[in-house]
Order: C-alpha cells, then structure tokens, then sequence
C-alpha cells in the first residue's frame, strides 16, 4: 500500500479514520467499538462514504480490484470487530501498525 496520500484527503491510519469518522457523526459507532462493555454499532459502506472526504477510499479501492462502494462495504463489515479486538482495554495499541490492519481485512498486506 502507497502511504503517499498526496492529491487525497484519505485517512492514512486506523487512528486517523476513527477520529474522522467520530468527527462527522459516528463518535457512538467508534466509542462502541472501543468499549468492551458495548455491542458493536454496525455502519454501512454508504455510511463510509458519506462520512469521508470524497475519493479517500479511491486508491485503497482501487489496489484491491474493488470499487469504491464495494471497498466500503468491506470495511464497513469488517471495521467494528477489527477495532474492537484491537482495543480490548478501550484504547488502541501504540505499537500497532494501523496500515496493515487496515489492509488485512481486504487480504492486502501494506505495501503491496
């Protein structure tokens, strides 16, 4: 995966994307997401969208064959256990190299 994100707005890392999206409307999805003692709020891939600058999944879309809206309903599947079995004490890891989380629900590694 490109980490070169010039000419987009696209969130480079899982932090950058939770606090956009807790930015624009879906501070209750990702805080049920981080909290081990709430159900996961699911999101929809329109959800995604709407909530991300336009075109910032363009690229990560693209690297894996998808299109845009197909490439947000995966994430939009996979994002709220991902984060949650990310942050089981409510906190994400500091060590963690969130590109390649990122990447690995879509079967990509980072880099590639």
């Amino acid at each position: 995966m490109s980490t070169d994100n010039s000419g987009t707005d696209a969130p480079d890392d899982l932090e950058v994307l939770l606090l956009h999206l807790a930015d624009h409307g879906y501070a209750d999805h990702v805080g049920s997401w981080m909290s081990p003692d709430v159900t996961n709020l699911p999101i929809t891939g329109k959800e995604l969208l709407g909530a991300l600058p336009e075109g910032a999944l363009g690229d990560a879309a693209a690297e894996t064959g998808l299109s845009a809206q197909e490439y947000a309903d995966s994430l939009a599947e996979e994002l709220p256990a991902l984060v949650d079995g990310l942050s089981p004490q409510g906190e994400l890891p500091v060590e963690e190299d969130d590109a390649d989380v990122l990447w690995a629900f879509a079967g990509e590694p980072a880099g590639a």
